[in-house]
């Protein structure tokens, strides 16, 4: 049997997030069943679940296939080298996003490079070879075919606290900055409810994320689905990746946490419906504000989701985001800089009017200034994500947080209040790591700060020059 190593590659040691981030992409998941299945004889590796880069040593093989985000593209370049020096005779294919939309970057790394979805050319790549070296896939007709995951073809699955489940793919709507209608379309192809089932009935964990960019895009399967997973009585909670809009149907909501929701991820992106409206999010402040009361009157967790650098956006912006999210009592948030993702419009449009700053792709995660903001310096965007991590999660306001939760709950025990555990110590627990993963991920990138801040000072020393010429 020839053997194939699959690899998703490490994030950069600077994006210290990476380390929460070991759950498994689903392709490497779907594709390694399928080719098992063929007869190969399948490893997959997740560096962030292996905890650490693949040694030369265990780069070996007859195939060597990479999946990766954009940011993860460059140690994928990496792997792709050092597989081929040890396994000179070998065949290395590359798929995925950041793949798929710049194809000749990197086929000058591999043998093949896969554009969208493989499923159906994979297996015939693999056995006949090409003579073509970019390949390209196509959207599947239907997901009722795809197998169900195989996770022990993946290393380390073991130590999975949360098992991953996707059941659709493609969204309905066309953000601008997001790369998955560009990569799996607008159209919105799901699996069947009785698949689903099937494999939430494999799950060993007591906690599932539905990857789903939008599980909820359907109504009417969505009240199917929740309907079917209440019916099971699983022993698992889980959380999911969903818009604004679904909150105009409550009783959906009610039926999703009877059916074990804990947490809803909710891409709120800004409180500014002049970005909202730039970003081609189409929802307004008055969607969001329904979405944190229905989802928290149902006792839903929110992780909210919001993004800095929208060309309406100034310095005040970052203020009135953490005003907002304290204000509204978000359980966790996540706030991000704007990416320009190769493939989406805002790549495009940014780099057509030369606001990139480099294309050094690991740097290219949301968490760092790559591209000139219109109202303010890349330096002034960096910081004051920094400064809206810090305040939002500052340990005085964790603190006051924690006197009350065992305030009200030694009162609500004492009076007898149903609801008197409805906020959980977790989410506390998760507020005090985050505070110390932004202070880590500040030290570790003070060498990008200082080239940021360089800058800013070129900035207005060419803004000062500008101004004495002009009198």
């Amino acid at each position: 049997m020839k053997k194939v190593l699959f690899v998703e590659p490490k994030a950069v040691e600077a994006n210290v997030f990476a380390q929460f981030m070991n759950l498994p992409l689903m392709g490497p998941l779907y594709l390694g069943s399928l080719i098992k299945k063929a007869g190969f004889d399948v490893k997959i590796v997740n560096e962030n679940l292996l905890g650490r880069k693949l040694t030369m040593n265990e780069l070996e093989g007859d195939f060597l296939l990479l999946t990766s985000l954009t940011s993860t593209s460059e140690r994928a370049y990496e792997l792709a080298r050092q597989f081929k020096q040890k396994n000179p005779n070998s065949t290395v294919i590359m798929g995925g996003i950041h793949a798929t939309f710049l194809k000749e970057e990197a086929g000058k790394y591999v043998d093949y490079v896969v554009s969208g979805e493989g499923e159906d050319v994979i297996v015939d790549l693999l056995k006949n070879g090409s003579d073509q070296r970019i390949i390209n896939g196509k959207l599947l007709d239907t997901l009722d075919n795809l197998p169900l995951p195989d996770f022990n073809l993946l290393v380390n699955s073991n130590k999975m606290s949360i098992t991953p489940i996707m059941t659709s793919r493609g969204c309905p709507y066309d953000c601008n900055f997001c790369s998955v209608t560009k990569m799996f379309g607008q159209g919105y192809r799901t699996l069947p409810v009785d698949r689903v089932i099937e494999e939430l009935r494999q799950v060993k964990t007591d906690f599932v994320f539905f990857y789903d960019d939008n599980l909820t895009a359907n109504v009417n399967r969505t009240h199917e689905l929740m309907e079917r997973i209440a019916k099971e009585k699983f022993k698992f909670n889980w959380s999911a990746q969903v818009r604004t809009d679904i909150t105009r149907y409550p009783d959906l909501v009610k039926d999703m946490k009877k059916a074990g929701c804990d947490t809803v991820y909710i891409g709120f992106e800004s409180v500014s419906n002049a970005t909202l409206n730039s970003l081609s999010k189409h929802q307004t402040i008055d969607d969001i504000q329904r979405a944190i009361d229905v989802f928290h009157g149902n006792s839903i967790r929110i992780h909210g989701m919001f993004i800095f650098g929208g060309d309406e956006d100034d310095k005040s912006i970052f203020k009135e985001t953490v005003k907002f999210s304290i204000k509204n009592k978000i359980d966790t948030v996540q706030y991000m800089i704007l990416t320009p993702l190769p493939g989406t419009d805002t790549y495009q449009r940014i780099e057509s009017e030369g606001r990139l700053l480099h294309k050094m792709w690991h740097y290219y995660d949301g968490l760092h200034a790559v591209f000139q903001p219109k109202n303010m310096s890349p330096f002034e965007l960096q910081q004051g994500m920094l400064d809206s991590f810090e305040e939002f999660y500052s340990y005085t306001r964790l603190l006051n947080e924690a006197l009350n939760l065992v305030y009200d709950r030694t009162l609500g025990k004492a009076v007898g209040l149903i609801n008197y555990k409805s906020y959980p110590a977790s989410t506390l627990a998760i507020k005090f790591v985050a505070n110390h993963i932004v202070k880590r991920w500040s030290k570790l990138n003070k060498d990008y700060m200082a080239y940021l801040s360089q800058i800013r000072s070129s900035m207005k020393r060419s803004a000062q020059a500008l101004h004495l010429n002009m009198f």
